[in-house]
């Protein structure tokens, strides 16, 4: 967050603008925009190493449901299987999905 607000600061750019490379930064400046810089790739870094586990996850789920006594499955099958086996905790609202619809009966018009 702070290397976006000092890409985003109109003031600094105006100085760097007017006073050029060599005199925009004091040293000790230069030190805390070198950690701002730092942590902003450690921290693309640990996105990454985190994607990385979920990709895998994901590959051996979809190894598992692409066995040989499964090989009927179409993609579209293999497609649904993988969202059900990757979805963490996913309950579904009945209640919800009840009471949303609007029920007619037979013989019956619903204003």
């Amino acid at each position: 967050m702070d290397l976006l607000d000092l890409q985003c600061d109109t003031v600094l750019k105006q100085k760097y603008v007017d006073v050029g490379v060599p005199d925009f930064l004091p040293v000790s400046s230069q030190r805390e925009v070198s950690k701002l810089i730092l942590r902003s790739c450690k921290n693309s870094c640990d996105a990454m190493f985190g994607s990385t586990y979920v990709c895998e996850q994901f590959f051996s789920r979809m190894k598992i449901n692409k066995t040989a006594l499964r090989s009927r499955l179409t993609d579209e099958h293999l497609r649904a299987t993988l969202r059900l086996a990757t979805t963490r905790d996913c309950m579904p609202n009945v209640d919800g999905l009840v009471s949303a619809k609007l029920s007619q009966m037979s013989g019956q018009k619903h204003e």
